[in-house]
């Protein structure tokens, strides 16, 4: 399928047909910085100075001893990389570490795989049914289109997921369930069902009497007595506080007695708002749905 998608793109550009490419950037060098400082919190050294290709990332991991340091760490590294789109500039496809690469064949059929289509078949005169010239001078807005579509389309996934995964746990409102954390931010942290999905906010104001403080750099929250640390990809037993059906949030609670800080006084009236997380990450490995 790759080899396909590149022969494609490499056939227009031989006739300097119109092309609507995938493409993915490199990261910025503000998002490889942060990287760096993420990476020095576990001893991992990453030189800015090295030129960057998609098997340096997977080396990061494999020096990643720690097992369950690991989800954290390829989390961070899936952040740092730009999010894939389509536009008729080639701009190279950095995670699949190629010079030109287009939408000619692909598991789901897509409109950009249509555009390719036809433009081989107006460039070497196959039948009818090939790009026009007024389509060919719109590319540019095609791409953006088409770019803003897919991800649309994926944020309706998410939200209908997460509403089947809250309405499935409505039913388990007050249970205490095995979770793991998936995100951290100065108002607390976001964790997973495991085996069953869903992100659900644990508020910091809900942490107990401790004062944690936010560590940008590392990503956690760290309890400025105890030392008490919440991190990505951390597992933990909370229990589910509330289950929206309507708009898919989850928030949940410390359990008292097996890892809870102090209870304190909290401040305001009536229960927490339930935030809902938005872009989530996926397996850094596992692109083949993106491509």
């Amino acid at each position: 399928m790759i080899a396909a998608n590149v022969a494609a793109a490499k056939a227009l550009e031989a006739k300097k047909a119109p092309v609507m490419y995938r493409v993915h950037e490199q990261p910025s060098r503000e998002k490889l910085v942060a990287l760096k400082d993420y990476l020095k919190t576990y001893g991992i050294e990453f030189a800015l100075g090295q030129v960057v290709r998609p098997k340096t990332f997977n080396q990061i991991l494999d020096k990643v001893i720690d097992s369950d340091a690991r989800p954290q760490i390829m989390e961070q590294v899936l952040r740092t990389q730009t999010q894939a789109y389509y536009a008729s500039a080639n701009m190279g496809h950095f995670g699949l570490a190629l010079g030109s690469y287009g939408h000619f064949t692909s598991p789901i059929r897509r409109y950009a795989d249509l555009i390719v289509h036809r433009s081989l078949v107006a460039a070497y005169e196959l039948g009818p049914g090939g790009l026009t010239e007024g389509e060919a001078a719109t590319m540019e807005r095609i791409g953006e289109s088409i770019s803003m579509l897919e991800r649309r389309a994926m944020e309706a996934e998410r939200d209908t997921i997460d509403r089947y995964v809250a309405a499935f746990l409505s039913e388990k409102v007050g249970e205490v369930l095995e979770t793991r954390i998936t995100g951290v931010t100065n108002f607390g942290f976001f964790a997973t069902v495991e085996g069953i999905g869903g992100d659900g906010l644990m508020p910091v104001r809900d942490l107990g009497g401790e004062y944690f403080r936010f560590d940008e750099a590392s990503r956690t929250l760290v309890g400025e007595h105890s030392g008490t640390v919440f991190a990505s990809g951390q597992k933990l037993p909370l229990r589910l506080a509330e289950a929206n059906p309507v708009s898919g949030a989850l928030r949940f609670e410390m359990v008292e007695g097996r890892g809870a800080a102090p209870e304190r006084e909290t401040r305001g009236k009536g229960p927490a708002r339930v935030i809902k997380r938005r872009g989530r990450p996926a397996n850094i490995r596992h692109q083949g749905k993106k491509r």
